[in-house]
């Protein structure tokens, strides 16, 4: 064979595709929808994969092949079982206080007359001071397996009345029913120790102050920490302050809330 006979037949053996095989593999853990990304990212367009039940069609060459079984031996592993717990703590204060006179107030021809005036010729002084202290919290747990979803949820259904009035003065009450609810919906994933969270929550209350009112609380993070420690998610602090006075009266009303909340994830098994 000449040098040149050679030359040929080595391009052409080059031009040739790469011989292609079909392999079915079995999936054992996980299943075909969360593994057909991470193939095809593998495959980079050097050949094809398809679902079939919990089995993946591949049709590349042996090399990408052998690829995928060693990825997916990795990968198709047994998800560990969990337990979530998140725990939120909340305070608030409300504090008033002030004074107010009854009585009356001469100076020439001019008389000024406070509240209710003189009662049986003397005036009278009240003195104001209320102070209310709260805290409430609690913990919330669930099981869930690595990477699903969980959620819980506890609340119930609150009645809320609104009036109207029509056209010619007639009065309406018309009831609603409102959930009001605290939960939350979460999914962690680990990498050796390291948990990672995406977690979405409610914290609903009935307003103790006033009435047909819903305070509203929310949080949607992704965080990561260690296995069986607590993160910190986030807090709310909220303050007020009022004050209120004219002749002889004076009403001050201070308040504050804060809320916090975390969350700890530990392994099973």
């Amino acid at each position: 064979m000449t040098l040149r006979t050679c030359l040929l037949a080595l391009l052409l053996a080059a031009s040739l595709p790469l011989q292609a095989a079909t392999e079915l593999i079995q999936l054992n853990y996980r299943t075909a929808e969360d593994v057909l990304p991470i193939v095809n990212s593998v495959l980079d367009g050097q050949g094809k994969v398809s679902p079939y039940g919990n089995q993946l069609v591949v049709n590349a060459s042996p090399e990408k092949i052998r690829e995928i079984r060693d990825l997916l031996q990795q990968m198709d592993t047994a998800p560990r079982r969990l337990l979530i717990s998140v725990d939120t703590s909340e305070s608030g204060y409300r504090d008033s206080d002030g004074y107010s006179v009854d009585g009356s107030i001469s100076a020439g021809n001019a008389e000024v007359i406070v509240g209710r005036g003189e009662v049986h010729g003397r005036d009278q002084a009240r003195i104001i001071r209320r102070s209310t202290d709260s805290r409430s919290g609690g913990t919330q747990q669930i099981q869930a397996t690595e990477g699903y979803p969980a959620l819980i949820q506890v609340g119930q259904s609150v009645p809320l009345t609104s009036t109207s009035v029509g056209p010619y003065g007639q009065v309406y009450q018309n009831t609603q029913y409102r959930n009001v609810t605290q939960g939350f919906y979460v999914t962690a994933s680990l990498t050796g120790d390291i948990v990672h969270v995406s977690i979405s929550s409610n914290n609903d209350r009935v307003n103790r102050y006033q009435p047909g009112v819903i305070d509203v609380q929310s949080t949607d993070t992704r965080v990561s920490g260690r296995l069986g420690e607590w993160i910190n998610l986030g807090g709310v602090s909220e303050q007020s302050q009022g004050n209120d006075s004219d002749v002889l009266r004076r009403h001050s009303t201070r308040g504050a809330n804060d809320m916090s909340m975390r969350i700890k994830v530990e392994a099973l098994d």
